[in-house]
Protein backbone atom coordinates (compact mmCIF):
# COMPACT_ATOMS: atom_id res chain seq x y z
CA UNK A 1 0.00 0.00 0.00
CA UNK A 2 1.34 3.32 -1.19
CA UNK A 3 0.23 4.92 1.90
CA UNK A 4 -2.88 5.30 3.97
CA UNK A 5 -4.75 8.56 1.78
CA UNK A 6 -8.42 7.17 0.15
CA UNK A 7 -5.86 7.39 -3.16
CA UNK A 8 -3.72 5.13 -1.79
CA UNK A 9 -5.77 2.73 -0.65
CA UNK A 10 -8.35 2.68 -3.22
CA UNK A 11 -5.05 2.19 -5.57
CA UNK A 12 -4.32 -0.78 -3.62
CA UNK A 13 -7.88 -2.35 -3.65
CA UNK A 14 -8.21 -1.95 -7.31
CA UNK A 15 -4.90 -3.79 -7.96
CA UNK A 16 -6.22 -6.40 -4.95
CA UNK A 17 -9.23 -6.91 -7.21
CA UNK A 18 -7.50 -7.47 -10.77
CA UNK A 19 -4.88 -10.24 -9.22
CA UNK A 20 -7.96 -11.93 -7.49
CA UNK A 21 -10.03 -11.58 -11.02
CA UNK A 22 -7.17 -13.75 -12.13
CA UNK A 23 -7.01 -16.25 -9.28
CA UNK A 24 -3.51 -14.49 -7.90
CA UNK A 25 -2.75 -14.69 -4.62
CA UNK A 26 -3.00 -11.18 -2.37
CA UNK A 27 -0.88 -10.10 0.66
CA UNK A 28 -1.60 -6.25 2.06
CA UNK A 29 1.24 -4.31 4.09
CA UNK A 30 -1.05 -1.99 6.30
CA UNK A 31 0.89 -1.13 8.38
CA UNK A 32 1.19 2.70 7.20
CA UNK A 33 -2.62 2.82 7.88
CA UNK A 34 -3.60 5.07 11.13
CA UNK A 35 -4.71 4.27 14.27
CA UNK A 36 -8.21 4.93 15.00
CA UNK A 37 -8.73 8.36 15.98
CA UNK A 38 -5.45 9.60 14.43
CA UNK A 39 -5.65 13.09 13.29
CA UNK A 40 -6.28 13.31 9.34
CA UNK A 41 -4.68 17.15 8.35
CA UNK A 42 -6.41 16.91 5.08
CA UNK A 43 -9.89 16.82 6.37
CA UNK A 44 -9.39 18.53 9.75
CA UNK A 45 -11.24 14.81 11.29
CA UNK A 46 -10.03 11.45 13.15
CA UNK A 47 -9.02 8.04 11.61
CA UNK A 48 -11.59 4.86 11.57
CA UNK A 49 -8.04 3.33 11.95
CA UNK A 50 -7.25 -0.58 10.19
CA UNK A 51 -10.68 -2.65 10.61
CA UNK A 52 -12.98 -1.30 9.02
CA UNK A 53 -10.45 -0.75 5.65
CA UNK A 54 -9.84 -4.51 6.05
CA UNK A 55 -13.99 -5.02 5.58
CA UNK A 56 -14.12 -3.44 2.46
CA UNK A 57 -11.04 -5.48 1.48
CA UNK A 58 -12.62 -8.72 2.56
CA UNK A 59 -16.09 -7.54 0.78
CA UNK A 60 -14.23 -6.94 -2.48
CA UNK A 61 -12.55 -10.22 -2.20
CA UNK A 62 -15.99 -12.04 -1.78
CA UNK A 63 -16.83 -10.40 -4.66
CA UNK A 64 -14.33 -10.54 -7.52
CA UNK A 65 -14.58 -14.76 -6.40
CA UNK A 66 -11.99 -15.90 -8.88
CA UNK A 67 -13.68 -16.17 -11.95
CA UNK A 68 -16.51 -18.80 -10.26
CA UNK A 69 -13.37 -21.44 -9.03
CA UNK A 70 -12.83 -19.97 -5.45
CA UNK A 71 -13.14 -17.63 -2.99
CA UNK A 72 -10.42 -15.07 -2.71
CA UNK A 73 -7.89 -14.64 0.35
CA UNK A 74 -6.21 -11.50 1.05
CA UNK A 75 -3.56 -11.69 3.81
Amino acid sequence: MKDDSIEGIYDTLKQCALISKSAGGIGVAVSCIRATGSYIAGTNGNSNGLVPMLRVYNNTARYVDQGGNKVCSVT
